[in-house]
């Protein structure tokens, strides 16, 4: 077993086929886009084998070189290394390879890492067991010089996330996995179209319009904008990955298609008033006919809505977004904007119901919202978000972290990079 450094075509086969869970940045194209982007980036690994012509890859990461105070570098292996973290001589022989690796370069001044093991498993939001692994795994880092750091991702950009949000649809249609959503979502997903409402996947050539729409949550929230070099990472990853892993669903309003709908409605309910006002008195039929009465009301209402937004904004309104990729079985929801003067017409949660019966649609086994703060009360700065989330009846998982080692460690603390 040996720590090496690996071409391209080595650690594309081995992302290709290895049981290990993947997240972006260890994904074959996330390098590309990176080296594109004017990074330095390697695959590095560990093989096993009598022979050069025996030897197979148990172990690899995708490098990233982070540019660190104008001349130093720091390595980063976000959401890895990939390998099989219960061989202890596999982890042994990794890490003490990289640490020799990244150590030629005299620029390198530390190694970031956040490896996807469990720290614990969850019901919903209520931890259920921890993880007899992660303190194994924990205590072998820290003897092998990794320190975790303590901050979140919400306290500094350059932390990844550590909790996530997701649901099991394995073996499911869309049918059946809305059947085990919370009455209040399952209601709403059935209620495709409403509102002059239609979702979209556009191309990389669009993604203005979810740029557009994130700024506008950006200025609301905590959330960052989007920098020009994560534009060009997202755009070159959706060219790398192709529609049928990368995908951008934008919901639009169509004010005139909204006004068509109330008028069919409103047509609807007037020839139920009439059949109604011509049958024999009883409760029931009053109570229908006062129902009536009141949703014409509400139509009225939402008719003024519709010019009015009409008048205002035109046609074809984008107001909603989100930007997802497919990994394997899993679908990870990463990035999403609102235009929140809009959010009348997002009650159903277009673009959300769009990405779900995606997943389904598609036969995968992770629908994977992605990001939370692990705080679960209404202290937390993504207080509405989880709420949301938690009407998919799916589960929190959580990592151990991340983790940070001294390549040279008095240069390292001195220029801020183990904090």
């Amino acid at each position: 077993m040996r720590f090496v450094p690996l071409d391209p075509d080595a650690y594309e086969r081995f992302a290709s086929s290895t049981r290990h869970r993947i997240f972006i940045p260890q994904l074959p194209e996330f390098a590309r886009v990176r080296a594109r982007q004017g990074y330095r980036v390697e695959y590095v690994g560990v093989v096993e084998g009598a022979t050069r012509r025996e030897e197979r890859v148990v172990g690899a990461a995708v490098l990233v070189y982070q540019p660190w105070r104008r001349f130093l570098l720091k390595a980063r292996l976000t959401y890895g290394p990939l390998l099989d973290w219960d061989d202890e001589e596999l982890v042994d022989c990794f890490f003490d390879g990289l640490k020799r690796h990244v150590k030629r370069n005299p620029r390198v001044v530390s190694i970031t890492f956040n490896p996807l093991v469990p720290r614990a498993f969850y019901e919903d939001i209520r931890q259920v067991a921890e993880n007899p692994q992660a303190r194994k795994v924990a205590d072998q880092l820290a003897g092998l010089g990794a320190r975790r750091l303590t901050k979140e991702f919400y306290e500094r950009p350059d932390i990844q996330i550590r909790y996530i949000y997701t649901k099991s649809v394995e073996g499911m249609s869309f049918e059946e996995a809305t059947a085990t959503l919370a009455k209040g979502l399952r209601r709403r997903f059935h209620n495709e179209g409403r509102y002059g409402v239609t979702t979209r996947f556009l191309p990389p050539e669009d993604f203005g319009v979810f740029d557009s729409l994130h700024e506008s949550t950006a200025e609301r929230t905590n959330m960052h904008e989007i920098t020009s070099g994560a534009r060009e990472l997202y755009t070159g990853l959706m060219r790398e990955l192709g529609p049928e892993r990368a995908i951008l669903c934008v919901a639009f309003i169509s004010p005139s298609l909204y006004l068509s709908q109330i008028a069919d409605e409103r047509e609807q309910a007037r020839e139920r008033i009439a059949a109604l006002e011509g049958r024999k008195q009883t409760k029931a039929r009053d109570r229908e006919l006062a129902e009536l009465a009141e949703r014409l009301t509400t139509l009225d209402s939402q008719e003024s809505q519709a010019r009015k937004t009409a008048e205002e904004h035109g046609e074809d309104i984008p107001f909603n977004a989100i930007l997802s990729f497919r990994i394997g079985e899993e679908l990870i929801l990463l990035l999403g904007g609102m235009d929140k003067r809009f959010a009348a017409y997002g009650r159903d949660y277009p673009v959300e119901r769009a990405m779900f019966k995606w997943a389904c649609d598609h036969g995968l086994s992770v629908y994977n919202t992605f990001g939370i703060s692990g705080i679960f009360d209404e202290s937390a700065p993504d207080a509405p978000v989880l709420a949301f989330k938690r009407w998919l009846n799916g589960n929190v998982e959580e990592f151990i972290g991340t983790f940070v080692i001294p390549v040279r460690p008095r240069l390292a603390k001195a220029v801020g990079a183990l904090d």
